[in-house]
């Protein structure tokens, strides 16, 4: 009997365990292609200048252990809004990391990566799946469907940006997305 006791006590530990990790996960929120056309402020064709990827922790006195990245977006055409420039900064908000395919790029880009390797975003805002890439190598164009908003939760800057996976989309859905700005 007495060995059942540390038996138990590691089974209740393991199922707590489990519990917590479980009640902690968040599903992530899917859009459809009328939401993000319709929240975007500005919808426009480009893609990162590479050495322009700069992590930005966000302050872990304020609650978090959260991030996010801006870059410097080179503007090929604009689809919705005007932009100022054929160059802007925006922000890759927390959810979505920059991932040179051998690390989540949470560091400064010091860190090393070339700019002849692919650069992909990752969803890792959805605890309940692996991070899994949204858009393929985002050095070359891509719809980047840009809009701001204010989420204190996880203290993101409201800098104009992507938010969620289908902020940015593949060329080949460039058309598609034609059709709804109409």
């Amino acid at each position: 009997m007495k060995m059942l006791l540390p038996t138990r006590i590691l089974l209740v530990a393991l199922g707590f365990f489990c519990f917590v990790i479980a009640a902690c996960a968040w599903e992530r929120k899917q859009y459809s292609v009328t939401e993000v056309v319709s929240r975007a402020d500005l919808i426009v064709v480009g893609k990162i200048n590479p050495g322009s990827i700069v992590f930005v922790p966000h302050d872990p006195k304020n609650g978090g252990a959260s991030w996010e990245h801006h870059v410097e977006l080179q503007i090929s055409e604009v689809l919705k809004g005007q932009a100022l420039s054929n160059s802007m900064i925006v922000s890759i908000h927390y959810g979505l990391d920059p991932d040179n395919g051998r690390n989540r790029i949470d560091v400064p880009w010091s860190a090393g990566t070339s700019t002849n390797e692919a650069i992909e975003l990752l969803d890792t805002g959805n605890t309940k799946t692996a991070s899994s890439p949204v858009a393929g190598d985002i050095q070359t164009n891509h719809i980047w469907l840009l809009h701001s908003e204010t989420n204190s939760a996880n203290h993101d800057s409201d800098w104009i940006g992507i938010y969620d996976p289908e902020d940015i989309q593949s060329m080949t859905n460039k058309d598609e997305l034609l059709r709804y700005l109409k």
